[in-house]
């Protein structure tokens, strides 16, 4: 297993711990500060598997499934665990698995015919737009603990980066289908 496919496992390992450490942090700074930790490590090894991948040629079939499965997997855990904490609404979270999966099943599908549905710019930005959530909201937590003033209530920050991130997701579905429609209509 190369370095690139080990960061992928990573982060499919600590999403879980990451929930557990966020569902343990109400009135526990230590766990939220270990959340905040872990929201960046996480989005670091999304970067870092696809950088080591390309740069030293660790590019692997195992390392193209996995990847998207691991954002997938890391993403969504993070998600349910604010959905949890009452830090997003239950429709967001569909947003993200109903995306994912629709994506995923279609690109099985496609490989299923030998067809490939190509990645779009957009997924990088759903992609970045989701990690400013994931970290921004144990920052805001955080900010909020210590007592310094962000100028808005954190239930409004939080609610506005989980806003961008779905409105980022549902964009990069579109973007997705509409540029593979000649595929997808092939497909079905």
């Amino acid at each position: 297993m190369n370095l690139a496919l080990k960061l992928t496992f990573l982060r499919i390992l600590l999403a879980p711990v990451f929930a557990w450490a966020l569902l343990q942090s109400p009135g526990n700074l230590s766990f939220l500060w270990l959340s905040l930790v872990l929201a960046v490590i996480l989005e670091a090894t999304d970067y870092f598997d696809g950088f080591v991948a390309r740069k030293f040629n660790m590019t692997s079939e195992a390392g193209k499934i996995l990847d998207p499965m691991a954002d997938s997997i890391a993403r969504l855990t993070c998600f349910l665990a604010f959905f949890q904490l009452n830090h997003a609404s239950i429709w967001m979270v569909l947003v993200f698995v109903y995306r994912d999966s629709l994506v995923s099943g279609l690109r099985i599908l496609a490989a299923s015919q030998s067809k490939i549905l190509g990645a779009r710019g957009s997924g990088k930005f759903k992609a970045v737009v989701q990690a400013l959530a994931i970290v921004g909201i144990p920052l805001v937590l955080l900010a909020q603990q210590y007592g310094i003033n962000i100028y808005m209530d954190p239930s409004t920050i939080i609610f506005i980066l989980m806003l961008i991130a779905v409105i980022g997701t549902l964009y990069s579905l579109w973007d997705y289908l509409y540029a593979n429609r000649s595929i997808i209509s092939q497909l079905v």
